[in-house]
């Protein structure tokens, strides 16, 4: 079995399938460097509103994808997998597929532009220090300042930094760059 029949399921996929697959794997990775970088995007672009949006667009998406399925014949396979079941994906696919697109909307393309287009800055900002014991995020952590509202709402620090300053306010100093989208940030500094 070669590499195409793991990847494709046959030896020789189809145009459809092979552009398929390349758009799967730029949506992760889009979605993985989202995560990943420290971006506060601006105000107009935070909140409860965004996320209404954002679940209508995971609803549209949803309707397309099951459309799709419908036009292809493999909406049996959904339905006969019991109603909780589809009733479960007819719930969780426009949440995931809402998260996805504003991550790369919201986040990961903004970022993208404002660290090609945007200007150098330096600003002063009064933040938190937190210790948060955590598997899957940083334990130390900065927030508030232009993090307040964002999603995560904290930059993550070095333990040495927190330890300079434990559970207190600091005064920091955020380079990056700023765009109308929002602040790329590159480094934290202590205004000591």
């Amino acid at each position: 079995m070669g590499w195409k029949q793991t990847v494709f399921g046959s030896e020789r996929p189809a145009r459809e399938q092979w552009v398929g697959t390349l758009v799967a794997l730029a949506v992760l990775a889009l979605v993985m460097a989202g995560m990943m970088v420290d971006f506060a995007p601006a105000p107009v672009l935070r909140g409860a509103h965004m996320a209404v949006i954002f679940l209508i667009v995971g609803v549209i998406e949803t309707a397309l994808l099951f459309a799709h399925a419908s036009r292809k014949g493999r909406m049996g396979p959904l339905v006969d997998k019991g109603f909780l079941k589809f009733l479960f994906l007819l719930v969780a696919i426009p949440c995931m597929l809402g998260f996805v697109s504003w991550l790369i909307a919201i986040k990961t393309l903004p970022w993208g532009i404002t660290r090609v287009f945007g200007s150098e800055v330096r600003e002063s900002h009064v933040m938190e220090t937190r210790y948060t014991r955590s598997r899957r995020a940083c334990d130390y952590r900065l927030s508030g300042g232009p993090m307040e509202g964002a999603f995560p709402s904290y930059l993550c620090i070095r333990e040495a930094f927190y330890h300079r300053h434990p559970d207190q306010q600091v005064e920091v100093v955020l380079t990056g760059r700023r765009t109308v989208l929002g602040f790329s940030i590159q480094h934290v500094y202590s205004q000591e």
